[in-house]
């Protein structure tokens, strides 16, 4: 469903002030309302550092208590209307601290959901890890991510490549946004959900 305004939140799993992946995800962000507004759309943007949760979150996944700052961080996400993934890269795969919000996150929340993936590494041969480990994660949680995922080393900041890459993520993200997924669930979808519900909380041993 189209309207005026579209809320664009970067979910950041940096971990120091003024991350490299909290950047990057505002990089992709600033570009996606960019494109909006070029298309006559108002845009909100949005940030969420995970850092400034990290305890709250650690309790979460131990005892599923939820405390109101989560809760208000769970809103933000499901009114999106598309989501920015960022993680920093620590040994092949996303952060502890970016599993872990999601891992509390419910399975249904972002069904539908337009999501660019993000990550920061300390060298190119990172590359592929949107493409493999962050990619299948959002696939459990049925949410669509853009076709163009970007992943930024120490060398590639300031190039024309990463700011194609970065452009083009935009790009597939504002369409997607535009293009009403968030709101398309059908009946089926819904019959959906209550089976992966269910075989989501069977336990494996």
């Amino acid at each position: 469903m189209n309207h005026d305004t579209y809320r664009i939140t970067v979910i950041s799993a940096g971990v120091s002030e003024h991350s490299a992946t909290g950047r990057l995800g505002d990089g992709v962000a600033m570009r996606t309302q960019e494109t909006l507004r070029r298309h006559g759309y108002e845009c909100e943007l949005r940030h969420i550092d995970l850092k400034d949760f990290a305890a709250d979150i650690a309790v979460a996944a131990v005892n599923y208590h939820m405390t109101d700052a989560l809760l208000d961080i769970f809103d933000q996400v499901t009114s999106s209307d598309a989501l920015i993934a960022a993680t920093p890269v620590f040994k092949a795969s996303y952060s502890g601290l970016f599993k872990s919000f999601w891992d509390i996150v419910d399975v249904n929340a972002i069904m539908n959901m337009p999501v660019a993936l993000v990550a920061t590494g300390g060298s190119r041969r990172h590359a592929l890890v949107p493409d493999t480990a962050m990619r299948s994660l959002f696939a459990f949680l049925r949410a669509i991510p853009t076709p163009t995922s970007v992943l930024a080393s120490g060398e590639d900041w300031g190039t024309e490549a990463l700011e194609s890459r970065l452009r083009l993520t935009s790009s597939e993200l504002a369409a997607m946004a535009i293009s009403g997924l968030r709101g398309s669930m059908t009946a089926a979808d819904a019959d959906a959900n209550a089976m992966h519900d269910e075989h989501a909380q069977i336990p494996v041993r």
